[in-house]
């Protein structure tokens, strides 16, 4: 829940970026790239198949990173133009790029590494899924995709999740307006507030179907515009495992990749 700053607007941009990491995404992924997404380096990673309107988005948005899998379509040439136009831009210029191939071609590596200056390498998928991951987290730690942020979060839309809690005093209710995978800011029903503090055992998360049962401790709350108090909530370590890990993140990562694609639309 980190807090806006009060620098200058085109600072906020910089400090905003350094809090929150970079934006990347796949144009025309291949499969491997699922394994991205998952991975436990909590990268923010969209998928995309329309690279008109991902260019419009990257003149709004430059400060992100994109693979473009050149192996997509007839043309390959058609790739070359489209990034180069993107870099020619003084509105995406700051954008950065990487290319995701089957094909280890030394002619096209040379063009996109040297003449067209991709920043985020030439990867050749071929050399196998676990090897592909590894270079690809490589060069997003190298591009300071993460920024200072350690986990991603997601806003989740009020009719997408609910939640419950028995406690002393009776079942609590509410719906999360934010989710990571090791913590929550939840909207609790009837103006209820657990104190700071407090242990909540066995809250049930419905995440558009899924349920996961997690224990929390409340670490503070704030006041939200147009919604009332949120309590902040961390999980407790103990009650998260590999399985409640993997259905959280993969409720984050459809819920961002939903928001992008609404943004994308309206690029």
């Amino acid at each position: 829940m980190e807090s806006e700053t009060s620098q200058p607007p085109e600072d906020q941009g910089l400090e905003r970026n350094g809090l929150f990491g970079k934006k990347v995404f796949f144009l025309n992924p291949p499969g491997v790239i699922g394994d991205v997404a998952n991975a436990e380096a909590e990268f923010e990673v969209y998928s995309t198949r329309d690279h008109a309107k991902l260019a419009r988005f990257l003149r709004k948005e430059p400060e992100c990173l994109t693979f473009v899998n050149i192996d997509e379509g007839d043309d390959e040439s058609v790739w070359r133009a489209w990034i180069k136009s993107i870099k020619g831009e003084e509105a995406s210029a700051r954008a950065a790029f990487g290319i995701i191939t089957m094909l280890d071609d030394e002619d096209k590596r040379s063009y996109y590494l040297m003449d067209l200056g991709v920043e985020c390498g030439f990867v050749v998928v071929k050399i196998g899924v676990a090897k592909t991951t590894e270079i690809l987290l490589r060069m997003l730690e190298a591009n300071e995709a993460r920024g200072r942020r350690r986990y991603v979060r997601a806003a989740c839309p009020p009719d997408s999740t609910e939640l419950s809690c028995p406690t002393d005093e009776g079942l609590l209710r509410g719906w999360i307006k934010d989710l990571s995978s090791v913590g929550m800011s939840v909207a609790f029903a009837g103006g209820a507030t657990p104190r700071q503090g407090s242990r909540l055992r066995d809250m049930q998360l419905n995440l558009k179907g899924v349920r996961v049962i997690l224990n929390g401790v409340v670490i503070g709350s704030h006041d939200a515009p147009g919604i009332g108090v949120i309590s902040v909530i961390m999980f407790e370590p103990a009650s998260v495992n590999d399985d409640k890990r993997a259905k959280l993140r993969a409720f984050i990562r459809r819920t961002l990749q939903a928001t992008m694609d609404k943004a994308l639309s309206l690029a």
